[in-house]
């Protein structure tokens, strides 16, 4: 989900702000497909890696597969119990991408979905973030792209924004356009200016 969002934020930050954005995108993961990719402990090397002030986070659209608890049971998406164990590996991350403190995090939730069954994963993963990031201090943020882009969760494919009418989601349902994803960079940046996470606008 992050892709065309990575671009947009370096375009605005690098030009700007004398800031380098390093992108680090993987297609088709999520925290609930480990045998692709695991993010907590992948989280870990990027950390070690790029030691940033700043990480951007934006996943969940390939997630709703059953997870195993730590005492090995599995549980099938979203009920209670997916989203405590989706809210244990999201917090693992979060930890790792705070850095002792060190760091900023901002965490993307995800813009509900037109149709099918990503309509019971998408709410299911935002909540085992929203969970997962109540146990953080101010560095670490949350940021509603569900509420801006699917108010009380209507699917909008076209929005209004800044005066103008834009295409803002995929024809897949899923995921942004450029346009939408210059719009969610734009709420990134305003979060961060106020934090002040890469210091005072030069």
């Amino acid at each position: 989900m992050i892709q065309y969002v990575d671009t947009a934020l370096r375009q605005r930050l690098e030009r700007r702000r004398r800031v380098r954005v390093a992108s680090d995108a993987h297609v088709s993961t999520g925290l609930s497909k480990p045998t692709l990719l695991r993010w907590p402990t992948y989280a870990e090397s990027q950390m070690r890696r790029y030691r940033p002030r700043v990480t951007v986070m934006f996943i969940g659209a390939n997630d709703g597969f059953p997870l195993a608890t730590r005492t090995g049971r599995r549980v099938p998406c979203c009920a209670k119990m997916w989203r405590a164990e989706y809210a244990r590996r999201a917090q693992k991350m979060m930890r790792t991408y705070r850095r002792s403190g060190d760091g900023w995090l901002y965490w993307l939730l995800l813009p509900q979905a037109r149709s099918g069954f990503f309509r019971r994963i998408f709410p299911a993963v935002n909540a085992g973030i929203r969970r997962a990031a109540r146990r953080f201090d101010e560095r670490v943020r949350v940021i509603h792209l569900n509420r801006l882009f699917t108010p009380h969760g209507r699917f909008r494919s076209v929005m209004r924004y800044r005066g103008r009418y834009l295409t803002v989601r995929q024809g897949d349902g899923v995921h942004l356009t450029p346009a939408g994803a210059a719009i969610a960079a734009n709420q990134v940046i305003y979060r961060m200016d106020r934090d002040r996470a890469l210091g005072r606008r030069r």
